[in-house]
């Protein structure tokens, strides 16, 4: 059975809600990074804009998974100043040799996902095999299920074609 990790950052848990129903999805463990620089605040916020915006990496807390046990690891990050969140950054840029395959998903406010889902990519140095974007607005309407579900079952295609023919 092909092991899966979801990992990812989120500030205000709009990320982490995602992340949870990935992971319930498709069975995958999972692991949130822990930032080591306080984002809490006003100034955490416009800070937290800048360094995504000059593209910074951040200071996160060492993480407990090696995605190098994994088959996929499905990378999940808020979109600040349209780029990549500093802890992913740094987790991604930490773990470029580690990934086997990749699958990434972003919370946004309404746009910002493709040009995160590009430097997700260069930093990984792999082609995710499916990427998500949910939108603040569907979020709050609750209307981001059914994207959700089809992330889902292209992350377990992925996963059954793996899967040698004798263990199916």
């Amino acid at each position: 059975m092909p092991k899966t990790l979801v990992v990812y950052y989120s500030r205000t848990n709009h990320t982490h809600k995602i992340a949870e129903l990935i992971a319930q999805g498709v069975g995958a463990n999972i692991e949130r990074i822990v930032d080591a620089q306080s984002r809490e605040g006003a100034f955490g916020y416009m800070r937290s804009g800048q360094q995504a915006m000059l593209q910074r990496a951040g200071r996160i807390q060492p993480v407990k998974e090696d995605p190098s046990h994994y088959d996929l690891t499905i990378l999940g990050s808020p979109v600040w100043s349209w780029s990549l969140s500093p802890p992913m950054r740094s987790y991604a840029i930490a773990q470029e040799h580690k990934f086997i395959r990749v699958a990434f998903f972003c919370t946004e406010g309404g746009s910002g996902g493709a040009r995160l889902f590009r430097q997700l990519q260069t930093l990984c140095g792999k082609t995710p095999v499916a990427t998500l974007e949910v939108t603040e607005a569907e979020l709050k309407s609750g209307s981001y299920a059914s994207k959700v579900q089809e992330f889902i079952r292209q992350i377990s295609d992925v996963t059954a074609s793996a899967v040698p023919e004798s263990e199916r």
